[in-house]
C-alpha cells in the first residue's frame, strides 16, 4: 500500500502550510517533537512531515478547530518508552498521558470544515509500543489515507483507530490502512487494566479494536482498501451508531480482514453496506480468554453484504451472522469456504426481517456437510443456495 501522501496536493487547500522539520521538530527518531507540534497545529493549517521518524511522548488533542491537514510523506510515528499502563493511560515511563496520538475533535463538539491525514507509518516493532494513532470526531469532510502499522501493537490499550462522522452530513472516507500485524489481549501485555471483574465477559480486551466509530454516529463512513487482522475486540467494527442513538451509515469496500475475535467485520446502521471484501480465518486466538472469530456480522438496521468472499480455514465461529435488530438485509453473491470442522455458514435470528438471500455458495471440503449443520434460521427469500456444488 502507499506509504506517504505528497503536500503539493493539498497546499491550496489550505492558508497556512508548514514543515514542521523547518520548524524545529527532529526527525531523527531521537529527540521528541510533542512542543513543535502543539505549536504549529491551527486552523486552516497544512502540517506536513517530511521522510524521516519522529518521536511523541504524549498525545495531542485538538478540539474546536476548523479545516486542519496532517500528513507525513513516508514519515514514521514512534513514540517514547512505556515503563507502566493502566486501561488507556500510561502511568510511568518517557511517554505519558493517554496512549493516543491525535485526538482531532470530541463527539459534543466535532471538528469543522475539511480534515486530512495519513502518510504515516507506525512502527511498533519493539517492546511494549502501540497507541490510538487517530480518535478524530468530525461534522464536516475527512480523508484519512496511506497509514500502515509495522509490529504488533502490545499495549493493550485502544487500538489504531476511532472515526466518527458525528452529524448527519459528516463524511469521513478511509482508504489505503494496513494494520494486519493486529494487537496483544491486555493480559498478554503489561497493562494493569481490569476489565470487568466477573460475568461471562470478563477479561475482554474492550476497545483493542482494529476501526471503530462512536455509538452516536450520525454520519456517513467509507472504508476502502483497509487490511486488518488480529485484534482481540473486533477487526472493522463500524456498526453505525447503536440504535436510538445512532443511525450512521457505514461501507466497508474491498477490504481483506481476518483472525479478530469476536468479528472481523462487524456492521449496522442504515443503508450499510459490505462489498467486495474477503475474510480469512487461518489462525486463532486460543481459548483462554477469546473463543470464537466470526468472519461478518450485521448487528441491526439495513445492511447488505455483496460480492464476498469468507474463507474458514480453522474456524471457530459462524461464518455470516444476521442479529435481531437487523430490519432489512440482502445477502448476495457470497461464497463461504469452511475447512475441515462442521462450522455453521449462515444464521440467521427469528427476529430479524426481510431478509434475502441470494446466490450463495457454500463450500466445505474435508468434511460431510448437512443443512441442519450449517444453517440456522432463514431468510425470508433464499433464492439459488448451493453447498458443495449442489442446490439445497
Amino acid at each position: 500500500m502507499p506509504s506517504g501522501l505528497d503536500p503539493t496536493k493539498y497546499a491550496d487547500q489550505f492558508k497556512h502550510r508548514v514543515n514542521i522539520v523547518k520548524k524545529g521538530a527532529d526527525n531523527s527518531g531521537k529527540q521528541a517533537i510533542d512542543d513543535v507540534l502543539d505549536r504549529v497545529i491551527d486552523n486552516d493549517t497544512l502540517v506536513y512531515f517530511p521522510p524521516g521518524r519522529y518521536k511523541l511522548n504524549t498525545n495531542h488533542r485538538h478540539v474546536g478547530l476548523r479545516n486542519l491537514g496532517i500528513i507525513g510523506q513516508n514519515a514514521v510515528l514512534t513514540h517514547g518508552r512505556v515503563d507502566a499502563i493502566e486501561g488507556f493511560d500510561v502511568t510511568k515511563g518517557e511517554y505519558h498521558g493517554p496512549a493516543q496520538h491525535f485526538k482531532i475533535g470530541v463527539p459534543d463538539t466535532p471538528h469543522q470544515g475539511k480534515f486530512v491525514f495519513g502518510g504515516f507509518t507506525a512502527d511498533w516493532r519493539g517492546e511494549n509500543e502501540g497507541m490510538q494513532i487517530l480518535n478524530h470526531h468530525t461534522a464536516g469532510t475527512s480523508v484519512i489515507q496511506n497509514i500502515r502499522q509495522v509490529g504488533m501493537h502490545s499495549l493493550g490499550c485502544q487500538g489504531p483507530f476511532r472515526l466518527n462522522p458525528a452529524t448527519e452530513n459528516a463524511f469521513v472516507r478511509a482508504q489505503n490502512i494496513d494494520i494486519r500485524h493486529g494487537g496483544l489481549t491486555y493480559q498478554k501485555t503489561i497493562n494493569t487494566r481490569d476489565t470487568y471483574d466477573g460475568g461471562p465477559y470478563a477479561g475482554r480486551s474492550w476497545a483493542t479494536s482494529g476501526i471503530t466509530m462512536h455509538p452516536r454516529t450520525q454520519g456517513k463512513l467509507r472504508l476502502e482498501r483497509v487490511i486488518c487482522g488480529g485484534w482481540p475486540d473486533n477487526g472493522i467494527y463500524v456498526i453505525g451508531g447503536h440504535p436510538g442513538t445512532g443511525d450512521g451509515t457505514v461501507e466497508v469496500i474491498n477490504c481483506i480482514a481476518g483472525n479478530s475475535h469476536a468479528s472481523n467485520i462487524r456492521i449496522g446502521g442504515t443503508d450499510s453496506k459490505i462489498i467486495g471484501c474477503k475474510v480469512i480465518i487461518d489462525q486463532s486466538f486460543g481459548n483462554e480468554f477469546y473463543y470464537e472469530q466470526r468472519p461478518i456480522r450485521i448487528d441491526d438496521g439495513s445492511c447488505a453484504v455483496k460480492n464476498t468472499q469468507i474463507i474458514q480455514k480453522k474456524p471457530t465461529g459462524w461464518s455470516l451472522t444476521i442479529l435481531h435488530g437487523v430490519q432489512k438485509a440482502l445477502i448476495e453473491n457470497v461464497s463461504i469456504t469452511i475447512h475441515e470442522s462442521p462450522t455453521k455458514a449462515l444464521v440467521v435470528d427469528d427476529a430479524a426481517s426481510n431478509v434475502t438471500v441470494r446466490n450463495l455458495r457454500v463450500q466445505t471440503p474435508g468434511w460431510q456437510a448437512t443443512e441442519n449443520i450449517l444453517f440456522r434460521g432463514s431468510g425470508d427469500v433464499m433464492e439459488n443456495i448451493t453447498v458443495d456444488g449442489e442446490p439445497v
